[in-house]
């Protein structure tokens, strides 16, 4: 695999011009006609990028043989062709959450109450996501809870694309944003001092990002070896506070937050660091392999998985 199909190089499909004219039928006629539009417009990059749609076919196969008889899709190029249907929707819906109240409206949070205890003690947490479901719906969220503060680490060489649409949307204005390839002492000492004033560090562990320098290492996912970052795990430890992991998907009756305590704290001693850092990375991806099986075609990473270098 060339360093130009990590997919940090992987660019954006379309243009910004149609990603506002999209937003703007979303938004001003209806999610009906936004599902019309869609559909040709996925139909064309199913069709033209092959690289997707090995890898969507990849992870649906591993997907089926790692699950229970009837509970994942066939792995076919129709599932294939609903995989990226799923993310385009799931993209525009990054945008129709903060311009659709009525969206947040059918939000299901059923263990609200753990974030609300840790927010009580004083002391903020990392919460782990992963690229499934629509993490956008958790941040729009916060704009409701004024003690909820978030700072997600980030890493938007892949997209600028779209995160300017968001910028020239003034959407992240109450949010802090914080390139993850720029990360350093400094970053580390201001994201303590955010802990310390009770606010919460989002980070997407389910990838890993460019300036790790390496820093992965393979876990069982979905009954393979696949590359994980470390960097979540041990910024972490060095921050020595709770975490917990944070799932947004959509179901029918519309989207559903899943939050679990993960950890007190993450502990790597240093005789068994190796060991414990292997174990702790490991628990993440079997609650990772829950979620994504109870919503198997909004796990979205359209990239040779795990055939990543080390």
């Amino acid at each position: 695999m060339t360093e130009a199909q990590r997919w940090s190089e992987v660019r954006e499909l379309g243009f910004i011009t149609g990603m506002r004219m999209m937003f703007w039928i979303y938004r001003h006629i209806g999610a009906w006609a936004f599902s019309l539009v869609l559909q040709p417009v996925v139909l064309y990059y199913f069709l033209t990028n092959s690289n997707a749609r090995r890898s969507s076919l990849d992870y649906l196969q591993r997907l089926h043989r790692h699950s229970s008889p009837n509970t994942s899709p066939r792995p076919n190029w129709i599932s294939c062709y609903r995989h990226l249907l799923a993310f385009s929707r799931a993209t525009v819906d990054k945008l129709g959450v903060w311009a659709d109240s009525d969206m947040l409206a059918s939000v299901q949070f059923p263990n609200r109450h753990r974030l609300m205890e840790q927010l009580d003690t004083g002391r903020g947490a990392i919460l782990l996501g992963a690229h499934l479901g629509n993490m956008e719906v958790c941040r729009s969220l916060s704009r409701n809870n004024r003690r909820l503060k978030l700072n997600i680490l980030v890493h938007t060489g892949n997209a600028d694309m779209f995160n300017h649409l968001l910028q020239e949307m003034e959407i992240h204005c109450e949010l802090e944003l914080i390139e993850v390839s720029s990360l350093s002492p400094a970053t580390a000492i201001h994201l303590a001092a955010c802990v310390e004033r009770g606010e919460f560090i989002v980070i997407m562990a389910d990838r890993v990002p460019v300036a790790s320098g390496g820093r992965s290492r393979p876990v069982e996912f979905l009954g393979h070896p696949a590359l994980f970052p470390e960097g979540p795990f041990i910024l972490a430890s060095l921050l020595k506070c709770p975490v917990y992991t944070v799932f947004c998907t959509r179901s029918k009756p519309g989207y559903q937050v899943n939050c679990e305590h993960f950890a007190q704290s993450i502990k790597l001693p240093r005789k068994s660091r190796d060991t414990a850092l292997q174990n702790y990375m490991q628990q993440f991806a079997r609650t990772l392999e829950s979620n994504v099986r109870a919503a198997p075609l909004q796990w979205f990473n359209f990239y040779p998985y795990w055939d990543q270098a080390p």
